[in-house]
């Protein structure tokens, strides 16, 4: 059997070769790892991970409609009130609704409403997108024809969004 010596001869070296990344033949000089040009440069330690638009994400929209009924807008820590992200129209029962989706403005149809309490769970769907959005509201002032809500709104499906807080109304 003097074939199998001869092939682990033969398979000697290039194992040792396959097994040491530092040279690419038997023989040469090892590779320093500091002179292999950088394909892109390495990010400081510590540095935040670069911020990719989120395809998911409520954003405010112009409705294309002035027959709104309810109007919900985001606010920021402090309370106050930034961009329109969620309507309902008067006309309707149940009322068509809208949220604004990667800035278009995307129509709703109302899947439930229930209160549990004094909070209120409404719940809308978009077929087109396949979006549902989750509105947790509790009523803070009630007028003669009209009513202001605070709360959250949250993109369900298809995939859970951020919780936003928003604040809002419902009314003529």
């Amino acid at each position: 059997m003097k074939p199998v010596p001869m092939l682990l001869a033969l398979a000697l070296p290039a194992f040792l070769v396959a097994c040491n990344p530092a040279s690419d033949r038997l023989g040469s000089a090892p590779v320093d790892p500091l002179d292999i040009p950088a394909e892109a440069p390495a990010e400081p330690a510590g540095a935040p991970a670069p911020v990719l638009p989120d395809p998911w994400a409520l954003t405010a929209f112009e409705p294309q409609t002035v027959e709104i009924y309810c109007s919900f807008f985001r606010t920021d820590a402090a309370g106050n009130r930034g961009d329109r992200i969620f309507i309902t129209e008067i006309a309707g029962v149940p009322a068509p609704a809208a949220i604004g989706l990667e800035g278009q403005r995307v129509t709703l149809e109302e899947v439930s409403k229930n209160k549990d309490g004094p909070v209120e769970t409404w719940t809308y769907r978009s077929a087109e997108r396949g979006a549902e959005v989750e509105l947790l509201l509790t009523e803070t002032e009630k007028g003669f024809e009209s009513r202001d809500y605070e709360g959250s709104i949250q993109l369900t499906r298809p995939e859970a969004g951020a919780v936003q807080p928003i604040v809002g109304s419902c009314g003529v």
